[in-house]
This record gives C-alpha cells, structure tokens and sequence, in this order.
C-alpha cells in the first residue's frame, strides 16, 4: 500500500488538484497494472497479444479511475482503495467481455439460453443446436452461436473445446434412419422420433438434434457410432451380437476390443443428451432413460 496517499489528497483529486491527483494515479498504477494484466491474460485465450491488450486495458483502467474517483465516498484510505479495485475491476470486465464477444446481440444471446436448456447446460453443444434446431429465421451462424456462448460464459471462459469442430456435421439427410436407427437401438419408443403425426417442423428439429449430439462426442465414440449404423453412407459394422468389431477396428485404425467400450460409453452419452433435449415432462424423461438402459445395459458391450 502507498503509504503517502492520505484522505485529504483524495479530496483534493476529487477537485482537480494537480497534488492530489498525482498522488492518486501514483498510488493506483501498480493496482491498475495489476488488474490490466489479468484482463490481457483472458485475451490471449482468443490468440490475442498479451502486450497489445494490456497497454489498452491500462488506458481504459486510467479512465474508469477519473471517472470514479468524483462518486468515491468513503471515509478512509482503505475503504478508497477497496471502491477504486473494484469499480476498474468491472470495468476491465465489461472490455474483456465486449472484446471476446465478437458482437454477440441480445436476440442471439436468448436463442442460445433457449437451446442451453435443451442440452442440460452444456454450453457446447448448446452452441451446436442453436445453429440447426431452431425455426429458419432463427438459426444462429456459426460465428453468431460463438458470441453468444462466450458471452453466456462471461468473461473468464476460456474457449477451448478440442472435439468440438467450427461446422456442424451432417451424417443423414433423412430422419427415418438415421434417427430410427439410435432410437431403437437406445430402446426409446419409436413414436416419440418419427410420429406420423409430427409436423415436417417437428422432424426437422429432432433430427438436427441427433447431428448436434453425434457431433458433440468424442471422436471416437462418434466414429464407432457412426460406423455401428451406416451413418450417412458409411460402411456399417452392426450393434449388440451382430457387429463385426474386428472389422470396424481395421477401418478405423483401433484395437476390436476398444469397439465395444466406445460404442458402450458413446450410446450412454447421446441417450443422456438426446432425451434432456426432447422430453416434455420428467416422466417422459424417466420413461426414456428406463428404457435407454435397459436396452444398453447388455447391447452396449457386445
């Protein structure tokens, strides 16, 4: 702490005396340098310079300091220190937050809340569904569903997501196969993927939900999935008794016995994701997790 800066150069700063006010900004440079450098840190998670970012959050911190310094208060050196940390502490906040943002609008940033309860708060693959489930006209772009998931996570998020690729993939364009084939395999009832009765609309959003989710799973358990059912043309090795592992494993360039434990582990994750993201009531929930595992619990390791 500087012990040179007293209540009454405060006051003076706060009337523009020049004693004052060069008191004050000595006192809060090492303050201020240590604030702007823990924001630049955050930056450079986006391939930013760590040295450009610091120069220009140490101007913004210098400015959120003479803004604030007329509303401080306080009746003691400390209890300035404390407001001042604070106040350019938010404010640094708020630049990091715009910076990484990318431009992130409140319309964006709602379709995104919409989607992160579909998929149980997973921020990722909330990020994947707002860029396919949604109704056209609603449907985030790439770089739309970015911002608003950075700007969900809030400043101290750092964006990495390693099997998590820029583009959605598409392994099907029809709903009855692709999604058929997962939901009897899970076990789930037929009529809750494909009813005759569901709207064009409906089916849509449900089969962007199983890419989304396909998409979201490792890659292996994505390839050993998309290869047990012949996913958009790929070669199909079979589920349950009647897969050929040894042949799925020489294609993918895997050992056959770590077929069974991806295709286990990666069925066990779509079906906790897909059913957060379609059931309507918690009994509908359960009703699809009872029968998920049933159905995994000896066809997931054959």
């Amino acid at each position: 702490m500087n012990e040179t800066l007293t209540l009454d150069l405060i006051r003076d700063a706060q009337a523009n005396g020049l004693e004052g006010t060069s008191a004050v900004l000595e006192a809060m440079t090492g303050r201020i340098e240590k604030l702007s450098d823990a924001a630049a840190r955050r930056m450079t998670t986006n391939g930013m310079s760590f040295e450009d970012c610091r120069e220009d959050f140490r101007q913004d911190a210098a400015v959120a300091l003479f803004e604030a310094l007329p509303r401080f208060e306080g009746d003691s050196v400390d209890v300035f220190y404390g407001f001042m940390w604070r106040t350019i502490e938010d404010r640094l906040k708020d630049k990091v937050r715009e910076a990484r943002n990318q431009g992130a609008d409140e319309d964006a940033v709602k379709v995104f809340a919409s989607m992160l309860e579909r998929a149980d708060g997973d921020v990722y693959l909330a990020e994947k569904f707002a860029q396919t489930v949604p109704p056209k006209g609603r449907r985030l772009s790439a770089d739309r569903a970015q911002a608003a998931r950075m700007s969900w996570q809030g400043t101290l998020a750092l964006d990495y997501r390693p099997n998590i690729t820029d583009e959605p993939k598409v392994y099907d364009k029809t709903v009855n196969g692709m999604a058929d084939a997962l939901a009897s395999s899970l076990g789930i009832p037929e009529d809750l993927i494909t009813a005759d009765d569901l709207t064009s609309e409906e089916r849509r959003q449900k089969h962007a939900i199983v890419n989304a989710i396909l998409d979201s799973l490792s890659p292996q358990q994505r390839s050993v999935i998309v290869h047990s059912f012949g996913i958009g043309g790929a070669s199909e090795f079979g589920y349950g008794d009647a897969s050929d592992n040894e042949g799925m494993a020489a294609l993918l360039g895997m050992v056959a016995k770590h077929i069974p434990p991806a295709r286990s582990k990666g069925m066990r994750n779509f079906a906790a994701k897909y059913i957060k993201a379609v059931a309507k009531t918690d009994e509908e929930a359960q009703e699809l997790a009872d029968a998920a595992a049933a159905n995994l619990t000896n066809g997931g390791r054959k």
